[in-house]
């Protein structure tokens, strides 16, 4: 009677290479994000340009009638537009710094192919 089934492992290389397709996928999906990020940035860049735009016009008109409701509502709401665009861009910095470590553990860890 048996009381202890044989131990096996796996080949060695065979998880050196099964780690190694992982953090390529890993990798792969960083820099998609990355590059997610990057398009969300430029389109809020460039709106927020254009929006800053309008709202220095309306303020000009504004200055020019000041008892204009509607102009007085429209500074306003450019405003609050380029408040809520400032906050988002502060967190795809954050998301950006964020990918970025982790991709520096990665490295750290699994240096990318050809740099060993």
């Amino acid at each position: 009677m048996k009381l202890f089934k044989p131990f096996r492992t796996r080949n060695a290389a065979r998880d050196e290479e099964t780690d190694r397709l992982r953090f390529m996928r890993l990798a792969t999906t960083l820099s998609s994000l990355r590059e997610e990020i990057e398009r969300e940035q430029h389109g809020l860049r460039r709106r927020y340009e254009e929006r800053r735009n309008d709202a220095g016009f309306a303020l000009e008109a504004f200055d020019q009638m000041p008892s204009d409701e509607s102009l007085a509502q429209s500074v306003e709401q450019h405003s609050q537009e380029l408040l809520r665009c400032e906050t988002r861009l502060k967190a795809l910095e954050a998301q950006t710094e964020l990918l970025a470590t982790i991709g520096s553990l990665m490295d750290e860890r699994h240096p990318p192919e050809g740099t060993t």
